[in-house]
């Protein structure tokens, strides 16, 4: 019997939930570059669905509302049996949403939170990332960064936006939405607030904490540098990590790379996986320690591992010691992917608690 596997695609995201795996959109083969029409409706109304423990995808169709437009580039979190799908490119020139919808994951159904608009909220966008945070019981959503089309909605205050020769325009808004009132809100923000970005990773800590790493600048400039994020239900404190230079192991600057976290003996790490910078991928994997602000790059992952862009990547815990990430799609020399990569992480293998 055929083994099934999804179609190629860059610009998704994978959400873990429980030992399952959950894939909508991105960029696919016959994807229509269109607002709406049929053949995109149908396209975006099934979830790719991997069961991690045999490594087997099946495809399924969705109930409720119809799916986001935001196909490619978009952010997305999970709360508990629910993943949330903020933003995204529409797929034809200049048209980015800033919609939120929640996607049940033991129903298969859509509901639609927050309608595309201009009048408030976010800007409309793509590149951005999105976490969920949980303070004193009560689960927010925090979106941060991305880039639009220029003046799509009222700014943000305190924010800064930065329109590239192309005419896009990055931000470095940071919102959350309070899903108990389903309302965004404007956190106060101190400390050392990145500039305007996007196609970044930003990866949770904790439930109240997260690291930003690297992302696109516009016009050819690219970051390696992380921060930190506390939250509040009303406020964000950001810290910077940027770069030391010298001869201290650090990632060089990159968009469009993947993160998970991983929890050992030792602390959280964060993996970094590929990513692109210039003409080409960087081709690389680094582990960051967290407490320590230390990086190690791991050199025996394969090329067909770290050599792409805009793909995802997950992590399903089978030990304390033993991690499996889960890799699917992206791009490579321009080309599309469709292959999943199953890496195992050893405490042992990669010596995480030195």
């Amino acid at each position: 019997m055929e083994v099934y596997a999804p179609v190629e695609r860059y610009g998704h995201s994978t959400v873990q939930v429980g030992d399952y795996l959950y894939m909508w959109g991105g960029n696919q083969p016959d994807l229509p570059e269109v607002h709406n029409n049929e053949e995109k409706k149908s396209m975006c109304s099934v979830v790719e669905v991997c069961h991690v423990p045999t490594g087997e995808w099946v495809q399924k169709p969705t109930t409720g509302d119809p799916a986001p437009l935001g196909v490619r580039g978009y952010a997305a979190a999970v709360i508990r049996n629910e993943i949330f799908f903020f933003g995204g490119y529409c797929g034809h020139k200049g048209c980015f949403h800033n919609s939120l919808y929640s996607f049940n994951v033991d129903t298969f159904n859509w509901k639609e939170l927050s309608p595309t608009t201009s009048h408030h909220g976010p800007m409309m966008k793509s590149g951005s990332s999105m976490i969920a945070i949980k303070v004193k019981d009560e689960d927010y959503l925090a979106v941060i960064g991305g880039c639009g089309s220029s003046n799509n909605n009222p700014p943000q205050p305190g924010a800064q936006y930065s329109e590239d020769s192309n005419g896009y325009q990055r931000c470095n808004e940071i919102h959350t939405y309070r899903l108990k009132t389903d309302e965004w809100t404007s956190p106060t923000v101190t400390g050392d607030r990145p500039p305007p970005i996007n196609y970044f990773t930003l990866t949770s800590i904790t439930n109240t904490t997260a690291i930003l790493f690297g992302g696109y600048f516009g016009d050819e400039r690219w970051s390696n540098d992380a921060y930190v994020f506390e939250f509040t239900d009303t406020s964000v404190r950001c810290t910077e990590f940027p770069n030391p230079g010298g001869s201290v192991p650090w990632p060089k600057e990159r968009s469009g790379h993947s993160s998970v976290l991983i929890n050992c003996s030792s602390g959280p790490h964060l993996l970094v996986v590929g990513g692109f910078a210039g003409i080409r991928c960087t081709d690389d994997c680094w582990l960051l320690n967290i407490n320590k602000m230390e990086w190690k790059e791991l050199t025996n992952i394969p090329d067909s591992v770290t050599d792409r862009d805009s793909h995802s990547l997950s992590v399903w815990n089978e030990t304390q010691t033993t991690h499996w990430i889960i890799e699917f799609g992206g791009e490579r020399d321009y080309s599309s992917i469709s292959d999943t990569r199953f890496i195992e992480i050893s405490e042992y293998m990669y010596t995480l608690n030195d």
